[in-house]
């Protein structure tokens, strides 16, 4: 099954990959509750819905997937710009490796990409509290107003 949402934000794959990590998906995402740290399937996290698992965090052409190797659905989802079928938005697609399943896990999965669409058109522009430092990124030290 798969699974769309788009968020209305014009940006890069750069900018995507700088800004939308494992560690800031709870600063974009609700129905992400934690972040833990690192076992040997990937991070752990914690899902509103559907309690613990790993998470694992790749580069992608446009932007970085999301994997839950321990699910048994094969949850994965994309943050991706540049490509169809919206090259000016941030495309969130999501896919599980079954033609059908319960109504209650499919509302699961709509509303953690619902969400992240939410916090991202939210928040995209801002830092998360909870960021890394980026080396590009220098403080402006000099006082002025």
């Amino acid at each position: 099954m798969e699974f769309f949402e788009f968020a209305d934000i014009l940006t890069t794959q750069e900018e995507i990959r700088n800004k939308v990590s494992i560690d800031t998906l709870p600063f974009f995402c609700e129905e992400i509750d934690e972040v833990d740290a690192a076992e040997e399937l990937g991070r752990v996290i914690y899902f509103r819905h559907w309690g613990r698992f790993h998470l694992r965090q790749e580069e992608v052409m446009g932007g970085v997937r999301f994997s839950v190797p321990d699910c048994p659905n094969a949850l994965a989802w994309t943050v991706t710009t540049g490509y169809p079928p919206y090259p000016e938005k941030i495309v969130l697609h999501a896919t599980i490796n079954r033609l059908a399943h319960d109504a209650e896990f499919i509302g699961a999965t709509k509303a953690l990409l619902a969400t992240l669409k939410t916090g991202l058109e939210e928040n995209f522009t801002s830092e998360p509290a909870n960021a890394e430092p980026r080396p590009f990124l220098m403080a402006d030290l000099r006082g002025n107003p």
